[in-house]
Formats: structure tokens, sequence, C-alpha cells
């Protein structure tokens, strides 16, 4: 049953927005009593606690590799995975900044979290500078705030079609990681871009 209340709920949370429903608009979806609903779950957050969670242990599997050679696509599949993610917990990421109001627990995980991905993509990023697939950093060039300019683009990139809806206007209907692509392209040497240039070939190959 808690299984089943939770995926009721994020459905609800997904087409209606997470602010605007109720406890008991999940129970009637549910055919439920209120308080049976409350017996699983105590109340709202209780509930956004345990979604959190599963969302959370789904990005473990974003960690770098070790003892191997990290091609750039690594980065592109990392950026996918996180991209199904925002499309399955969508109401998360369209309701961020509610949440972390009202929710500062959630708010604290979810800040320290984004701290060790901040590492993490330094890291990737280091890496392909020693591979030799980025350019060195420099005086007009600092990398924490390009993998900061990327986690903006990535985290609200749910909550920007809210807003952007004329369909005369294309940027924003484009998949995110092509927007991120396109930032970090300026950065590749001449061997990280022949690499990147297979990286789409092998894409459109697998995906015709």
């Amino acid at each position: 049953m808690k299984h089943k209340i939770k995926t009721e709920a994020i459905s609800l949370f997904n087409t209606l927005g997470f602010s605007v429903v109720s406890m008991k608009q999940i129970a009637d979806k549910l055919g439920i009593s209120a308080g049976n609903l409350r017996y699983h779950y105590l109340n709202k957050e209780a509930l956004l606690k345990v979604i959190y969670t599963e969302m959370y242990n789904e990005t473990l599997d974003y960690i770098l590799p070790e003892n191997t050679y990290i091609t750039l696509f690594h980065f592109e599949e990392m950026m996918q995975k996180f991209d199904n993610l925002q499309q399955r917990y969508a109401f998360f990421f369209k309701e961020i900044v509610h949440i972390s109001t009202v929710y500062p627990g959630i708010s604290k995980q979810y800040e320290a979290s984004n701290l060790v991905r901040f590492k993490d993509a330094r890291k990737l990023i280091d890496y392909y500078i020693e591979s030799g697939r980025m350019v060195p950093e420099n005086q007009t060039i600092d990398y924490d705030k390009v993998i900061y300019t990327i986690w903006m683009i990535s985290t609200f990139w749910q909550a920007q079609k809210q807003i952007m809806k004329t369909e005369q206007y294309k940027v924003n209907k484009r998949p995110s990681i092509e927007i991120q692509w396109n930032l970090l392209l300026p950065y590749l040497t001449e061997k990280g871009l022949n690499e990147y240039q297979e990286l789409r070939k092998f894409i459109k190959t697998t995906t015709n």
C-alpha cells in the first residue's frame, strides 16, 4: 500500500502540482480514507521525504567510475539519467523553490547532495583537462562557474518550460543536454571536439 500511495501521489503531483494537491485528494484518488492514508504517511512532508530519498538513491548511480578511461559519453549518459529522473519527478523541479522554502529539512539534504555533485563534476572536468579533451583553466576560464551554470540549466529546465510557452520560440523545446553541450563546446580541445563528433554519430546511430 505504501508503494501504491507513493506512486499515485507522484502522478498527482506531476499532473496538478505539488503545492495544490492535498492529502485528501490523494486518499480520494486511491479510494481510501484519510485515516488510512495517515496510517501509512502521517502528512505530506512524510510522503515527500520518502519520495526524495528515492530520488536521491537513484542519483548515486552517477558516481564517477574508477580505474578506467572516461570518455565524453560519461557526461552525456550522466545528464541523460538526470533528465529521465526529472521527467519522472517533474513536480519536484517545477516547484523546487517552494519545496525548499516550506520544507527546510529536505532543502538542507538537497543542498548537501548538490555540493557533492559539484565536487564530482569538478573531478570530471579536471580529468578531461588532464586527458587533453578540455582546455586548462586560466584567467578567463573558471570551471567552477561553468559547473554551476550547468547545474542551473539542468535543475531549472522543467520550471522554465512553464514560463516560456510560446510555440514559436524553439530554443527551450530542445533537450536540455543539447543546451549543456552548447555551453561546454567552446572549452573542448581539438581532441575533445573530435571525440564529441564521434559521440554524436554514435548516439544518432543508436537512436535511429
